[in-house]
């Protein structure tokens, strides 16, 4: 089976590293060509990678919104309820708050520091 790794434009590099690991929890995978001057990071949590790029060197200007209209579903490992006080205590913007949907999943959104939303899921028991 084949899987997705979408690659996000950023306005800055180390603070987006800093963000998914030290607030999300994603575990650094590859930076190139270093840490200290990264063009290129993927980061990753239960298994889903997200890759990064810096976007003004990929002709994105400074006065164009980033993440407008992106969403990532990402099913979590481990307990959600758990995660999500997590992600509050750590003071990431809550997009919309945990609750159960009426297809067998409970799930919440947070947005990254630009602006992309990523929705934390898990189905839900019995289901």
């Amino acid at each position: 089976m084949g899987y997705l790794s979408p690659l996000l434009a950023v306005r800055n590099m180390k603070e987006t590293i800093e963000f998914y690991k030290n607030t999300l929890g994603f575990k650094i995978g590859m930076v190139f060509p270093d840490a200290d001057n990264p063009e290129y990071a993927d980061l990753s949590k239960d298994g889903m990678v997200l890759m990064f790029i810096p976007a003004k060197d990929h002709g994105i200007g400074s006065e164009e919104k980033l993440g407008i209209g992106v969403n990532m579903y990402m099913e979590i490992d481990g307990n959600i309820d758990e995660y999500y006080a997590e992600v509050q205590r750590k003071g990431v913007k809550i997009a919309t708050n945990i609750k159960d949907e009426p297809f067998g999943i409970r799930d919440f959104t947070v947005k990254d520091i630009d602006g992309y939303q990523l929705t934390f899921n898990q189905r839900l028991q019995g289901d």
